[in-house]
């Protein structure tokens, strides 16, 4: 999987993940068209990006256990206000779009 591919994913990901309608790995991996362990595989690499992913037996959900906003890896979201100036100030660049400066 590409770089962008594997970044689209993360972030559908996590848009599941914060509605908490992920399912199991098995239909995660159903919606996403990929295989469990696949999913697997991504959830491990938000958690080493820095997202903080458990998983509810009883919901059949992963869910976020502290709130983190995904800017190509996850960051406290009290470090993001919002707008351009925020990213910028967070990150030392001024033209900051998901990681990669316009220069």
């Amino acid at each position: 999987m590409r770089f962008f591919e594997k970044l689209q994913v993360i972030e559908r990901v996590d848009g599941l993940i914060k509605r908490k309608g992920t399912g199991s790995a098995r239909e995660l991996g159903g919606r996403l068209g990929l295989g469990k362990t696949a999913v697997y595989e991504i959830i491990d690499t938000m958690r080493s990006m820095g997202a903080e992913i458990d998983y509810c037996v009883n919901r059949r959900t992963y869910y976020y256990t502290e709130e983190k906003v995904l800017a190509v890896g996850f960051v406290d979201k009290s470090k993001i206000n919002g707008g351009k100036s925020s990213l910028s100030a967070f990150y030392g660049q001024d033209d900051f779009i998901f990681g990669l400066s316009s220069a």
